[in-house]
């Protein structure tokens, strides 16, 4: 048995909430583990087939040692594929047989329940409610809505990781029992209104492939007849630290752009043209023309530069450090634009300094870090070893980022665990890498949300959001956020609305009348 590859970003991941982390003690537990898997004919639907699929993507990324439980004809063939998954997710990875070592946990899918002396988590779902158990099974449904189920694989995988790590995460309990709708996440709602017959994408725009995006195209991938025009938009290759919680890739994806993986899972769908651009958002030809944008985007500064090129409206989507999560945006009216919710309050760290703190060039952030940023200038050879230095770490490692822009050396050496392995992660990190279950939720909401607002079903709260390393409430927060109290937000400034409503009125006038939720009709979808 082995760690995966990639697992120094799973360990920066777990760092950042794991009190008194070591990262030697964390790879010896994790290497101790031998994670069950257990399913039968019932999670053979294809409710229950995607929980097991998500799962695996989740599991598969950090525990070293699984070991498949399948109940029934149909059950042994499906572990057959899922074992195939594993492997081609983590390479190393030990799928061990039945009674060859006694289980530390057992994930359960389906109304079976395994004979197994270790504590059990039992999942499934029915079309948009997610189900979980501590203490008995839950079962799975038989419709083609596989959103519930995805959201359940990742509250399953949010638990085990709770109950493994129990004594480390402050204030982690184990769930006893959860049951919510995505559809309407309101309290005590059990909201489960069948898909629509046609779900039509109107030239929507998904903006950022990374974790959250990758679970926003497991989810959509998904969804019975799909149809319409999808652009996705991303400018990165996928690199190995990735591989930590991209729910999509496999360890043969390394180095593909991830607008072709995105294409890969959605081109199957024969009525949904999916046109990709491998570039960056803010040099898109069809930026200021926009109209419906879904955001899976890092920054917050990208976030109020999207809002200023005034969609009609946006679905943002985020994890971060509490919470994760989904959001409406409009840009008039009383609530909340896009920008309103990511204005600071008081001074924040920019990432120049994020940056030269991380690579040690605290005293040279002006003159060194500030400008390359800003230009995207290779990061030299000379300039490599004098990081190296002041980390008290060997240059080697940091070789194959020499010529490339200083923002992918941090990306990769830092982000990308490479300093923290070196380090043993005895030097902390200021960076945010969620965990994969964390990321593959926000992503599932967010395509949620996608499909509900094309169906004419949007929501009347501005933000949706939770905390998978808490225990669960039984109801996830909402609120209904009002414009920025201090008037600070272009969605106040007159000039802004001015332009806002001169583009929509001459597009108004220009569109078909029989114009959908998604904006104006009448356009023929380009071809591709």
């Amino acid at each position: 048995m082995a760690v995966a590859k990639y697992f120094g970003r799973a360990a920066t991941a777990a760092s950042q909430v794991l009190q008194g982390f070591d990262a030697k003690d964390f790879e010896g537990l994790l290497n101790g583990l031998v994670i069950g898997i257990g399913f039968d004919q019932q999670a053979c639907s294809t409710e229950g087939r995607a929980s097991l699929d998500l799962l695996i993507r989740l599991v598969s990324r950090l525990y070293p040692t699984i070991c498949l439980l399948p109940a029934g004809e149909e059950a042994r063939k499906l572990a057959k594929s899922l074992a195939s998954l594993a492997r081609s997710i983590n390479e190393r990875i030990t799928i061990a047989r039945r009674g060859s070592s006694p289980l530390s946990h057992c994930l359960v899918v389906g109304s079976t329940i395994p004979e197994a002396s270790c504590p059990k988590l039992f999942l499934g779902s029915d079309g948009w409610i997610v189900k979980f158990s501590a203490e008995r099974p839950v079962g799975s449904g038989n419709s083609h809505n596989t959103f519930g189920a995805g959201a359940a694989a990742c509250i399953a995988a949010s638990n085990l990781f709770r109950q493994i790590f129990n004594k480390q995460v402050s204030g982690a309990t184990v769930d006893q029992a959860v049951m919510f709708s995505l559809f309407d996440y309101a309290p005590g709602s059990r909201s489960n209104p069948p898909l629509a017959d046609v779900i039509l994408l109107d030239n929507l725009f998904l903006l950022g492939l990374g974790a959250i995006g990758n679970g926003a195209i497991w989810a959509l991938s998904r969804v019975p007849r799909l149809q319409g025009y999808l652009q996705v938009v991303d400018a990165e290759l996928v690199d190995q630290g990735n591989l930590q919680r991209y729910v999509l890739a496999l360890e043969r994806d390394i180095g593909q752009s991830k607008v072709k993986l995105a294409r890969r899972y959605l081109n199957a769908r024969p009525d949904l043209a999916v046109e990709g651009h491998s570039r960056r958002w803010q040099t898109l030809p069809a930026l200021r023309s926009m109209q419906h944008v879904a955001i899976a985007l890092d920054t917050t500064a990208d976030r109020i530069a999207l809002q200023g090129t005034l969609p009609r409206w946006t679905i943002n989507s985020w994890t971060q450090r509490g919470d994760l999560g989904v959001s409406h945006h409009g840009f008039e009216g009383e609530m909340a634009c896009l920008a309103c919710l990511y204005l600071p309050n008081g001074a924040v760290p920019d990432d120049d300094q994020l940056i030269a703190e991380a690579l040690g060039l605290e005293d040279r952030k002006m003159d060194i870090v500030r400008p390359m940023l800003h230009n995207g200038a290779p990061v030299s050879m000379d300039l490599m070893r004098q990081i190296a230095c002041r980390l008290t770490i060997p240059v080697e490692p940091l070789l194959p980022f020499v010529g490339q822009p200083l923002r992918s050396l941090y990306q990769g050496a830092i982000c990308g665990g490479i300093v923290f392995d070196l380090t043993a992660g005895s030097k902390p990190v200021r960076v945010e890498v969620p965990l994969a279950f964390q990321s593959a939720m926000a992503g599932i909401m967010l395509a949620g949300e996608i499909v509900k607002q094309a169906t004419g079903n949007a929501p009347d709260w501005t933000t949706a959001k939770l905390n998978l390393l808490r225990k669960m409430p039984s109801d996830v927060i909402t609120e209904r956020r009002k414009k920025d109290r201090l008037g600070r937000c272009i969605c106040q400034d007159a000039d802004y609305l001015d332009v806002y409503r001169a583009k929509y009125e001459a597009q108004t006038e220009m569109a078909s009348p029989k114009g959908g939720p998604f904006g104006s009709g009448g356009r023929r979808r380009p071809r591709l």
